[in-house]
């Protein structure tokens, strides 16, 4: 069951990822495309490799834990804060500013803090049988 689960949750943490990069950048800043599009695939293709090691139950460096973490979670929670709105009220104008303003932030905040507690917990041993 895992080895069905790893490429599916990996493939759909790395598009959750590249549209939350990518959305953020455009809007953010002025950058030309290929920049944007470059940071996007690199942010995406590291959440997506966390992702693998995540499910694999692989250990983690605690560097990269703590940026996967951010950018899974960041991710997940302005997907829901941008799109969510939209899906629940269709006529909102500011609807898909909760995900850019709040959801986001705050996702990346408990991202990298999870990221660092799940990284300080596997090298430590703690909750291993």
């Amino acid at each position: 069951m895992i080895q069905i689960l790893k490429p599916i949750v990996s493939l759909l943490m790395f598009l959750t990822v590249l549209f939350f990069i990518s959305t953020i950048l455009t809007i953010t800043t002025s950058s030309p495309f290929w920049l944007s599009a470059a940071l996007s695939l690199a942010c995406a293709s590291l959440a997506a490799w966390f992702t693998w090691k995540l499910v694999s139950g692989e250990k983690a460096n605690t560097i990269i834990a703590v940026i996967g973490g951010a950018l899974i979670l960041g991710g997940l929670f302005f997907v829901i804060g941008f799109l969510g709105p939209m899906a629940i009220s269709k006529d909102t104008d500011q609807g898909p500013m909760i995900g850019i303003f709040i959801a986001a932030p705050l996702g990346v905040v408990i991202g990298a803090i999870s990221g660092y507690i799940y990284a300080s917990r596997q090298n430590t041993g703690v909750g291993e049988r």
